[in-house]
């Protein structure tokens, strides 16, 4: 059985993600397979829904690998949805101030920390109807959330400082737009206010997480101190390893 995710994030090791948009059991199988100690389910990107990720979350516990759900927006209703589901923690887009921050936190937990919806009969609580599933429920799941905007970086501190948050992941994508220098994820202006924000983090003893393409990304940021990073999307990885074995076979031939 997976530790809860929550003490992973808190312990401050290295844990490697990478997201996922494919709609597929066998391919989350194999993301655990290979060793990721978390699997983001990409409900903003991905062409799926909440009917689609009971079988996926299954598959991503089944093969050891914590599933954490990004979420299409901050919606109380959705959150508890994934939550019910099963996912181990959340992942909150675009969140810009310390209201939405305490939004977030506040729809992942029950009262009284929060106003999460209360079901003790879902696949999170094991179908079993126990009322002490929800403060096992309110220690174990993670909200993470995304600071990607200007305005969200500028406002870094007060998000940072919410209680029951988890922690902060660093979208440099949707960053580089904001700062006016779109597509150029390692542009000096967007990697000074990524370490601006993972210093604040690590300063409050809360996960510091940052999405990095390749490998030598990730390597990069964890030497600078994050404690989670996402290496890519899972279709890059495919598309970039099949057409590597179709130059080596073309070559070989």
């Amino acid at each position: 059985m997976l530790p809860p995710l929550r003490a992973r994030l808190r312990d401050g090791s290295p844990l490697t993600a990478v997201f996922s948009i494919i709609r597929s059991v066998e391919v989350i199988e194999i993301i655990g397979l290979a060793g990721f100690d978390l699997v983001i389910l990409d409900m903003e990107h991905g062409p799926y829904g909440i009917d689609e990720l009971g079988t996926l979350i299954l598959a991503a516990r089944a093969r050891g690998v914590h599933p954490v759900v990004r979420v299409a927006r901050n919606e109380a209703a959705l959150i508890g949805s994934v939550l019910d589901a099963g996912a181990a923690g959340i992942l909150v887009p675009q969140v810009a101030g310390p209201a939405e921050a305490r939004a977030a936190v506040a729809a992942a937990r029950f009262a009284p920390e929060g106003t999460r919806g209360a079901n003790p009969w879902v696949r999170a609580a094991d179908f079993d109807g126990s009322s002490d599933w929800f403060a096992r429920a309110n220690a174990e799941a993670a909200v993470l959330v995304m600071i990607e905007g200007r305005e969200g970086v500028e406002n870094a501190g007060a998000i940072l400082a919410t209680p029951g948050l988890d922690g902060a992941f660093l979208g440099p994508v949707d960053l580089s737009h904001a700062l006016g220098v779109p597509g150029e994820i390692d542009h000096p202006l967007v990697h000074e206010r990524m370490r601006r924000v993972l210093a604040e983090a690590r300063g409050r003893s809360l996960a510091a997480a940052v999405f990095a393409p390749t490998a030598e990304g990730a390597r990069s940021w964890l030497s600078r101190g994050a404690s989670v990073v996402a290496v890519g999307v899972e279709t890059n990885h495919l598309l970039r390893a099949l057409r590597d074995l179709n130059a080596a076979a073309r070559a070989a031939a």
